[in-house]
């Protein structure tokens, strides 16, 4: 299985990019008579002297994101315009490592400016015994909805999946918060440990990023494990369908409506959200939303707004939905 960054760093990602179906989307234009709620946007400021870079992590480099990150900021106005030009009525601000880190103040800042729109969730290290206090925190005086962790497995296991993380995961689950996971590589062996923590956290809502990174294959279950399929049982658990996930597929020649019409069929679409992953995925918001919306035609109205909206609204709760 792939990891993000080698995915990336074998040119995949930017060879899907540039098949993406942009002018014939243009030109037939795809509308739908709902709102969109978009899952995965990445919000950052060219402003370092007020909000300091820390893009050590970055996958390209430190130098080449600060460097992107100046010339073309996602700020909150810039994003706002994609969504009121495609029809996004709300969206969650995802705190972006890359520009970031754990230091969530611009995302706080302009979740706080416009609390309607943008809902907050951070990114905090789940190691660290002040997390559970600070997500609590946060909580209750900044609005957040949850808490995204992601990593690498070591020594045969992920940190955020760890007997280490249980503070940050029982803070959550007093809360009623989110988490977003992402497990770099071994898909199968975090699937199977996410379902594990989906029963001993039961009213945290376990969301997974681009759905787990299942192998881009055609037919049958389209690259999901037996730990990617018995997830369905755990209906505290969700599903994030990307369009980083779109760009894996499309660099397989895997077709995108079969692939979420099974994925709908596998988890039920008021399990799954879509997030455009705009501020790290490069091209246009617009191609974003209409390839997602173009790949969706093949669901019932009703399964397209609980994607697109229904099922977002209720799983993201500023503040956590309580005990």
């Amino acid at each position: 299985m792939m990891d993000r960054r080698t995915l990336i760093g074998t040119g995949i990602a930017a060879a899907a990019a540039s098949a993406m179906p942009g002018a014939a989307l243009a030109q037939n234009r795809i509308t739908v008579p709902f709102k969109l709620f978009d899952c995965h946007a990445h919000f950052y400021t060219n402003k370092p002297d007020e909000y300091p870079f820390h893009a050590n992590g970055a996958r390209y480099g430190a130098e080449a994101m600060i460097k992107k990150a100046m010339a073309h900021p996602m700020t909150a106005e810039t994003i706002l315009k994609m969504w009121d030009e495609t029809g996004v009525g709300k969206g969650l601000g995802v705190q972006y490592n890359s520009t970031y880190s754990t230091d969530n103040r611009y995302l706080l800042d302009i979740a706080g400016k416009y609390p309607d729109r943008i809902l907050p969730v951070v990114i905090l290290d789940p190691l660290d015994h002040a997390t559970p206090l600070t997500l609590e925190l946060m909580a209750q005086y900044r609005g957040v909805t949850g808490v995204r962790f992601t990593g690498v497995m070591k020594d045969g296991e992920f940190g955020f999946l760890s007997d280490a993380a249980a503070g940050a995961w029982e803070a959550a689950n007093a809360l009623g918060l989110s988490i977003t996971v992402m497990p770099l590589g071994h898909a199968p062996e975090a699937m199977g440990k996410v379902a594990a923590y989906a029963a001993k956290y039961p009213n945290v809502y376990i969301v997974i990023d681009h759905i787990g990174f299942p192998r881009p294959v055609e037919g049958g279950d389209f690259g999901l494990s037996p730990q990617h399929i018995a997830l369905a049982g755990h209906k505290n658990v969700f599903y994030k369908y990307t369009t980083f996930l779109i760009e894996m597929l499309q660099a397989g020649n895997v077709p995108l409506g079969p692939f979420l019409e099974h994925m709908v069929e596998t988890y039920g679409a008021d399990h799954m959200v879509w997030g455009s992953d705009v501020g790290n995925t490069e091209g246009t918001y617009s191609d974003f939303v209409q390839t997602a919306l173009q790949s969706a035609k093949g669901l019932g109205m009703d399964q397209q707004k609980a994607l697109f909206h229904d099922t977002a609204e209720r799983v993201f709760i500023p503040g956590g939905r309580g005990a």
